[in-house]
This record gives structure tokens, C-alpha cells and sequence, in this order.
């Protein structure tokens, strides 16, 4: 009976349309069929006249219509007639209906695309951010998708509140950077066998990472920004490394990190470059229990910025407290980073120098060390996938280093470490701009103390933002 009263309703569809010019006294009844009203309001659309685009849609959406058109036009003209909540619901149904309708990806886009504005001009950013990257799964072209991406980029620079995470999981060979050798040797002289967990463990790790900011209001030189971080790793051990694992148990290799800061950055000098001053406060936990704490100073300056590349200095000094003890641990860091474009722009590689050093009651804490990185997106792509490159070597030195808690390393402990690895990124199989990354590593360290001579080959998928 509904059923027949909505085909009537929709055969004898009634539309007041205000067509008199200004002064008119009365208006006309025009009957229309529902398509006819609907190509009659997306004329009206078109030709600015929002209220007469946003009343037939009404007419329509009060029959009953599940045609997703009609959600656009309701979704497009309630955000440009000041009423953007009443758009993001339309919007919200629309979405609904073009999915069960199996609407033309370019509907859907447009669908999105209006959604997004609607929650942008409710004061919604982040929703409009879920609907611009919803926009991106159905763009109908690339040029529609870059579109989306300059819009989304728009929206989170105008938002307070900024987001990220990361998720890689995985095999590796070695979850708990135990020795490669079972045989425990100083130099040439074996001291006795490894075991307890000494040795490798293979198994699967989770890593998830989530890192939030919350812009303070600021000018155009200076901004106070508040950070958030947390990262968590879980460890499955295998049952091939069951037996070499000992008393060692996959909850024993967990960790955990929350830390909270305020950084201030600052556009500084006639060349305005960007330099920032940090402090970060951070608690970590390793296999269930309180492992440390530390607190970081940091100041990173632009030293040159042009349309190739940057050159950018940080220095870093952090105090600890690890172990059941609180040992305290001093580390203070100088690093070097440069980017540039290469193959014309269509690529990025970026070269590090850290140099570090720490010092601690603890002479198995104290150090110094030295790292080359190297990353390389050389705009290549394989197949549906982009690849790109990292690479990494390094050197640490203990002066003093002490076995068993009294015998000492004659001329201390020296290590050497490198690695390398490749990700693929496969943007065409992404969801909500936001595409899997498979990625392969491989790191090698010797050093004269065989407990801490490692080989790590390790495999991951993860996600990455497109945009």
C-alpha cells in the first residue's frame, strides 16, 4: 500500500518553483515526473540558484527517492545555503545509496568530494579528511585523485589536531638482536657457549606506531606545537627457536614507548628558515614491566633550503634511567641530513651523518658511535609497485666493557654494523590514500665480543600515506 502511494506520489509530483522575478506576487505549480525534477534541480545547481536546486531535491528526498543524485544535490546545497551539519548527513546518505545503487565511480567522487566540504565548513576537519581520502578510493582519473590530495593536504595544514601512524608486521630471523654463533668468543679466545636467549630467536613481530601534534595558535613566524607519541612491539617467538629460547619468552621481548612534548618552531633571519626547540618526556616498558624513563633537549636549523634541496642540522641531548636501579645514561647526538632531487625531480635521496655519544656510571653504557644512513626514491616503478632504498653503516666504541659484571674486555668492545633494504609500495591497491608497503631488510654487526655479532633478514607489510 506504501509502495503504491509513493509510485502515485512520485507520477503527480507536485513543485512550487518561485519563478517570478523580483516584485512577483504569486508563483507557479509546475508538475513534474521525478526525472524531470531532477534534471530540473541540477539545473538550478548549475546556474547558482541553490534554493531552487535545494527545495526540488527536498520534494524528492520527501517521496522517498534512493536515487543518490538527489542526496548530492541535498549534501551540495544545504553547505552553500550556511546549513553544512544538514549537508554532511545528505552526504553521509548518499554515500549509502550510491553503494547500494553501484553508482559510477565518478559519482562517488563527487558524492565524497561535497561530503568532505560539508564537514570542513562544520568545523569538522578530521571527517573532512575521511571523506576527501574516501574521495581518493574512487577518483575517476588522476587528475581527480591529485585533486583530492591537494584538498586533503589543505584541510590537515588547517587543522590543529594532526595524526599519523604506522603498522609493519612481519617474519624476521632475529627478534631479539641475539648472536649469530653459538660459540662465545672474545677476539680469537673462546670463553663457552651461548644460551638462555643469547642466541637468535626467529618468530613474528607487530610494530605499531601512532604520533599526534596539537598546534597552538601562533603567527606567521612562530607556532607552539604540543606532541603525543606511542609505539608498540609485539614479539611471537617460533617453535624452531623454542629450545634456544630457554627461560626467554615472547612477552619478555615486548616493548613499549609513551612520550609527551612541546616544540616551538620559529622562521628565523631574512632567509626565514625554519629552526625548532624541543623537549620530550617519555616512559618505556619492556616485557610488561617499568624499563625507563628519559627526558630530551633538541634544536634542529635549517643551514640551506632551495627548490633541489635542504641541509639541515639537529642536536640532540637526553638523559635516562633505565633498569630496576634507575642507572643514569647521559647521550648526546649531532646529526647531518641532506635532501635533494634527482632524475630531474622525479625523485628524492637524502644522505645522514649522527655522531653520538654517552656516558654512564655504567662503563656497558658508555660509548660513542658514528652512523651513515642513505634513502633513495628514485621514482622507479616495478610493475604495479614503487620502489625505493635505504642503506646504513656504522661504528660504536666502548672504551670499557665488562662480562659478568667484573671481567673486563681487554681494549673494551668494538662493533661495526650495516644494512640495507628495499620497500615497495603498491599505491594502486591503497584504501583511503593509504597504500600497503612490503619491505625487506637485511643488517649484519661484527664485533670482538661474538654475543653481539648479529645477521637480522627480516619481512614486513605495512601502510604508508600516499598523500
Amino acid at each position: 500500500m506504501a509502495g503504491a502511494r509513493r509510485r502515485c506520489g512520485a507520477l503527480a509530483l507536485a513543485l512550487s518553483v518561485l519563478l517570478a522575478a523580483a516584485g512577483a506576487a504569486r508563483a507557479e505549480t509546475l508538475r513534474l515526473l521525478p526525472d524531470e525534477a531532477l534534471l530540473t534541480a541540477q539545473a538550478a545547481f548549475a546556474a547558482g540558484e541553490f534554493e531552487v536546486a535545494n527545495r526540488i531535491a527536498r520534494a524528492l528526498d520527501g517521496i522517498g527517492s534512493r536515487d543518490p543524485r538527489v542526496q548530492l544535490i541535498l549534501s551540495a546545497t544545504e553547505t552553500r545555503l550556511g546549513r553544512p551539519a544538514a549537508g554532511l548527513a545528505a552526504g553521509r546518505v548518499g554515500w549509502a545509496f550510491a553503494r547500494q545503487a553501484d553508482a559510477t565511480p565518478a559519482l562517488r567522487y563527487e558524492i565524497a568530494r561535497n561530503t568532505a566540504r560539508a564537514a570542513f565548513d562544520a568545523g569538522r576537519p578530521l571527517v573532512a579528511q575521511y571523506w576527501l581520502r574516501r574521495s581518493l578510493d574512487v577518483a575517476p582519473d588522476a587528475a581527480a585523485a591529485e585533486r583530492s590530495g591537494r584538498d586533503l593536504a589543505h584541510v590537515r595544514d588547517t587543522n590543529p589536531w594532526r595524526w599519523s601512524f604506522g603498522l609493519e608486521a612481519g617474519p624476521s630471523d632475529n627478534l631479539n638482536g641475539g648472536a649469530e654463533d653459538p660459540v662465545f668468543r672474545i677476539g680469537d679466545f673462546v670463553v663457552g657457549t651461548l644460551g638462555d636467549g643469547a642466541e637468535a630467536l626467529s618468530g613474528y613481530r607487530v610494530n605499531l606506531r601512532v604520533a599526534g601534534q596539537r598546534l597552538l595558535p601562533g603567527n606567521g613566524t612562530a607556532q607552539t606545537v604540543l606532541t603525543f607519541g606511542a609505539e608498540t612491539v609485539r614479539n611471537r617467538i617460533d617453535s624452531a627457536s623454542k629450545e634456544k629460547a630457554g627461560s626467554v619468552t615472547s612477552r619478555d621481548l615486548d616493548r613499549t614507548r609513551l612520550s609527551a612534548g612541546v616544540r616551538r618552531d620559529i622562521l628565523v633571519g631574512a632567509a626565514r628558515r625554519p629552526f625548532s626547540l624541543s623537549a620530550t618526556a617519555s616512559q618505556s616498558w619492556a616485557g610488561g614491566e617499568v624499563y625507563g624513563r628519559d627526558v630530551q633537549l633538541a634544536a634542529q636549523i635549517t643551514l640551506a633550503q632551495g627548490d633541489g634541496g635542504s641541509l639541515w642540522l639537529a642536536v640532540d641531548a637526553e638523559r635516562g634511567w633505565e633498569g630496576a636501579d634507575d642507572r643514569q645514561v647521559d647521550v648526546g647526538a649531532l646529526t647531518l641530513l641532506g635532501e635533494t632531487a634527482i632524475r630531474g625531480g622525479k625523485g628524492r635521496a637524502n644522505l645522514g651523518l649522527k655522531v653520538e655519544a654517552a656516558r654512564s656510571t655504567d662503563e656497558n653504557s658508555t660509548y660513542t658511535a658514528a652512523q651513515l644512513s642513505l634513502g633513495v626514491d628514485p621514482g622507479w616503478t616495478i610493475g604495479p609497485a614503487a620502489v625505493s632504498f635505504t642503506a646504513n653503516a656504522g661504528l660504536r666504541d666502548y672504551d670499557a666493557f665488562a662480562l659478568f659484571g667484573s671481567v673486563f674486555v681487554t681494549g673494551g668492545r668494538q662493533d661495526r654494523s650495516w644494512g640495507a633494504g628495499v620497500d615497495f609500495r603498491f599505491d594502486d591497491w591503497g584504501l583511503l590514500g593509504f597504500a600497503p608497503v612490503l619491505s625487506l631488510r637485511h643488517g649484519r654487526t661484527l664485533s670482538n665480543v661474538s654475543r653481539y655479532e648479529t645477521s637480522t633478514t627480516g619481512i614486513s607489510v605495512g601502510v604508508s600515506s600516499v598523500f
